[in-house]
């Protein structure tokens, strides 16, 4: 099995971490650090919360402070929907190992540039810190391998008609995100919630598990399940099985351009999936879409990762 040197760029709520609970127990990731930014909730939140969820895995690995405002706007965060802690108030204790000194976007960019082996980004989160690492150092976007991210709608938002959350909240750092030459991956949210389901026999056999990270995976995604009633779709943690195992998903590359403007549109991914596009003005395919995920291989990898066989 080949490893991947990865960053993983994360506004950790309950998805996130599910998502990050899945990536540091993979034996595919060499995780180099997690870097926090504001998004489903505050920064604050999101570090602490992301230290929790570093603590729970059992791992060694940094994490840092980055952005609490996206770009140009304020934060509109999403605690309605991941509680007022971020982590769905369950009531987790406070984390033991403390945040790193060295600023997220300053990470990004000297790691980026100097690591001796390539390296991969995850983003789970709204772009800003990426956005800044790209514009401090552009030559970073012939140094990333590739970057998968959790982000955009192809038909439809969440946070408004058009517009998924990640995108929504900070548009301008997805636009320079989207127009960079790094190889990018989005899942969006349409695949994710057609084929990314968790239902309770899968979460029951989660909860079964003795580890850490299995307990706290466990209540997170039990707690999601009698929140909405049914089969709960973690944004977050169907984008880092993709990461990690991309044979788990179809995907086609289009066009894809962020709407900065619009004023119902604003922080939509626009995909452009015309099957004849006017060569002179349309914009070249930059973005590999994710169309479809293999549900019963999807369940089996998050079984297998988080109960220790992958």
């Amino acid at each position: 099995m080949t490893t991947k040197n990865v960053i993983i760029d994360c506004d950790t709520g309950v998805d996130d971490a599910i998502a990050l609970l899945i990536g540091l127990q993979s034996k595919a990731l060499n995780v180099l650090g997690i870097t926090c930014v504001g998004g489903n909730v505050p920064l604050d939140n999101v570090v602490r919360n992301t230290l929790v969820v570093v603590e729970h895995s059992r791992a060694h690995v940094p994490v840092f402070r980055g952005c609490a405002q996206p770009l140009l706007v304020p934060l509109q965060t999403a605690k309605y929907a991941h509680g007022s802690d971020g982590l769905g108030d369950i009531g987790f204790p406070d984390p033991q190992l403390t945040e790193q000194t060295e600023h997220a976007v300053d990470f990004i960019v000297r790691t980026g540039m100097d690591f001796p082996e390539p390296v991969d980004l995850i983003t789970l989160a709204p772009l800003t810190n990426i956005a800044l690492a790209l514009v401090r150092e552009p030559r970073l976007q012939e140094k990333i391998r590739s970057l998968t991210m959790m982000a955009g709608g192809i038909g439809f938002g969440n946070s408004t008609a058009f517009a998924e959350f990640n995108v929504w909240v900070d548009p301008e750092a997805a636009d320079i995100v989207f127009r960079s030459h790094i190889p990018k991956t989005m899942i969006a949210l349409d695949p994710i919630n057609q084929y990314s389901k968790i239902d309770a026999s899968v979460i029951e056999r989660i909860e079964r598990g003795s580890a850490p990270w299995c307990k706290m995976a466990g209540a997170l995604l039990r707690h999601g399940l009698e929140r909405w009633k049914g089969p709960v779709s973690p944004p977050d943690a169907a984008a880092m099985a993709v990461a990690i195992e991309p044979s788990t998903a179809t995907s086609k590359e289009y066009p894809v351009m962020v709407e900065t403007r619009g004023q119902y549109t604003r922080g939509m991914t626009v995909v452009d999936r015309r099957r004849w596009r006017g060569e002179s003005t349309a914009a070249q395919p930059n973005v590999h879409v994710v169309e479809t995920i293999d549900t019963s291989r999807y369940h089996q990898f998050v079984l297998d990762t988080l109960l220790g066989a992958h």
